[in-house]
């Protein structure tokens, strides 16, 4: 400040003898000087380490954190080998989720929402439900001591809050963020999604299919995330479709990764607006609070379709929104349409070689059925990329009970290919993309598919074998768009095979599904499962029985409320006439 006012002494003096060309450049550095001292006086001291609170730190950390970040908070603890993304190596000061600029440590306040309400899309779970407030802040200031290439201690050690800068988004919506963002705004963030090159990572649509190459500061393989699955980005919270986590991860980037900061490149007006587009990606659904995923559709409702069902996936009769109805009522979901229901997969652990880091965790599944042309269903996962290696194929199955007439009330097989008791059915699609390359640009056509069926029994695991029968299952049409793997399975309600599956109406069918991710080498029972879920086939409607039956209700309905208006008008007429005296005695 001594300095400043010396500054401005001087300048004062010049002023009285200087040319007015001088002056003006004497003031345009007075300007500059006071602007660095306004940007200067925003950067902050680094919050010092509080020793008193390191020993109790020290034991919840060796109690609940060692077992995947290592004993000294190298990401290197016996579980780091099973997970996907690995765990966070504390050793250099790098944390993703902050508030402070890029390449900045975070804050306190930072690490302690980072504990307390994990990271999804990790295997980093939400703390705040086990530890208390005292043991989650002690933690912190032990996990800042593990930090070996940075001091937090050191007065060079400045941090910004660039994120206050953002202010509550622009429209003042709430959650979920759906109604009231307007489309002008979303297709404007479209277009700063494409001039800032945002899909070379994340893909054409959002689906994180931009780029297999990308590692993180370690050298391990790291994807972008899908803005299609809001419930996984990481920093989410308990707040999964708030726009906000989008602005915040485009200002502060995500240091250790790929991922820059583009503070300086676009304005907050825009970041808001990027924001808009990329949340308007991500389906609503109701968020399980446990598992911070969508609760899936455990029933899943055959439509039944009067007149022909086509076998394209790129009909209309097919296209309907990931979106929960009940969260999204908008016009354009009220079509007549099956309904797309979430199926949630997880990595089988159970037997022979286990699959602890899945790179599918969903997929999902429309159907429709007749009489005529049997039962469809549309099964679509995402997936960034693709195996072009025959050994080890895309690979999806619908597993059904095969006796299904002699299950008895609850009755289910084994969820992994039944039991000595109670076989299954399975019906598996291996597929290969054609003139596919990962590092290829987006193709908004997608990619075609070979497919090859097969149709298996399974009493239990390694018992899998093919069927001697003709084949009755079909895959009628495939395709690989964007990041997602769509295929339609086709098969007859019956058929005369002794182990296949019959298929009848208007009854709870139990129905489980597979996923193999080709790329990451998953093959036979390396794989992605689902439990057993329930499927239905919705019942006929004769929609002239139907509108005969509305009539008649109709009619019904009308001359009830006819006589009704006709016997309160009579009423009154009595009273009026002294034909019926009105009871005055109080009740």
């Amino acid at each position: 400040m001594n300095n400043l006012k010396i500054f401005s002494g001087d300048l004062i003096m010049n002023i009285k003898t200087t040319t007015g060309k001088t002056l003006k450049i004497l003031l345009a550095l007075l300007f500059s000087v006071l602007i660095a001292g306004v940007a200067y006086a925003e950067d902050l001291p680094a919050d010092p380490i509080q020793q008193d609170k390191l020993e109790a730190g020290k034991k919840v950390y060796f109690k609940r954190c060692v077992w995947c970040h290592g004993v000294e908070g190298g990401g290197d603890g016996p579980s780091h080998d099973r997970l996907f993304t690995k765990p966070r190596n504390f050793t250099q000061g790098t944390f993703k989720i902050r508030w402070t600029n890029s390449g900045e440590l975070p804050r306190d306040q930072d690490l302690i929402n980072t504990v307390t309400h994990g990271l999804t899309g990790s295997a980093m779970p939400p703390w705040g439900d086990f530890l208390k407030k005292e043991e989650i802040e002690a933690v912190v200031q032990f996990v800042k001591s593990l930090v070996q290439d940075r001091e937090f201690d050191d007065e060079d050690e400045t941090v910004e809050d660039v994120v206050t800068e953002l202010g509550d988004n622009p429209w003042g919506v709430t959650g979920p963020y759906y109604h009231g963002i307007p489309q002008e705004a979303i297709d404007e963030g479209k277009k700063i999604m494409v001039a800032n090159k945002c899909f070379e990572c994340h893909g054409g649509e959002g689906a994180g299919d931009g780029n297999p190459t990308m590692k993180d500061d370690w050298g391990f393989p790291i994807l972008a995330a899908s803005w299609k699955e809001c419930w996984n980005f990481r920093g989410a919270r308990r707040n999964h479709f708030d726009p906000f986590n989008v602005a915040r991860t485009v200002s502060t980037g995500l240091n250790g990764t790929p991922m820059p900061n583009f503070r300086d490149k676009i304005s907050i007006e825009d970041r808001w607006k990027l924001a808009a587009f990329v949340n308007s990606l991500c389906p609503r659904k109701k968020i399980d609070r446990l598992t911070n995923k969508p609760i899936p559709d455990f029933l899943i409702a055959s439509k039944y379709t009067k007149g022909e069902i086509v076998p394209k996936i790129s009909d209309p009769m097919w296209q309907a929104p990931d979106h929960d109805p009940k969260i999204v009522d908008r016009a354009e979901d009220k079509s007549d349409h099956p309904r797309r229901n979430y199926i949630a997969l997880a990595g089988q652990i159970t037997i022979g070689e286990r699959n602890f880091d899945p790179k599918s965790d969903n997929l999902w599944v429309s159907s429709r059925w007749n009489k005529d042309q049997g039962i469809y269903y549309l099964v679509e996962y995402d997936n960034r990329f693709l195996s072009t290696d025959p050994e080890y194929p895309e690979a999806v199955a619908i597993q059904w009970p095969a006796k299904l007439q002699d299950l008895f009330g609850a009755e289910k097989p084994y969820f992994i290919h039944g039991d000595s008791k109670k076989p299954v059915d399975l019906w598996k699609a291996s597929l290969m993309p054609k003139d596919y390359s990962a590092t290829n640009a987006p193709k908004e056509e997608g990619y075609q598919l070979d497919v090859t069926v097969e149709e298996l029994n399974g009493n239990g695991y390694e018992t899998l074998v093919a069927k001697d029968t003709e084949p009755t299952v079909k895959v009628v049409d495939a395709i690989y768009h964007q990041g997602r793997v769509k295929v339609m399975f086709q098969r007859a309600l019956t058929t005369d095979g002794d182990m296949d599956v019959q298929i009848p109406a208007e009854s709870f069918i139990p129905v489980a599904f597979m996923q193999w991710a080709g790329a990451d080498k998953e093959k036979d029972e390396h794989m992605a499962i689902s439990t057993w879920y329930y499927t239905i086939l919705e019942p006929e409607v004769d929609t002239g029985h139907m509108l005969t039956m509305s009539f008649m209700m109709g009619g019904i309905f009308v001359g009830l409320q006819g006589w009704l208006v006709w016997m309160t008008n009579r009423t009154r007429k009595m009273y009026a006439d002294g034909k019926v005296i009105q009871d005055e005695r109080p009740f």
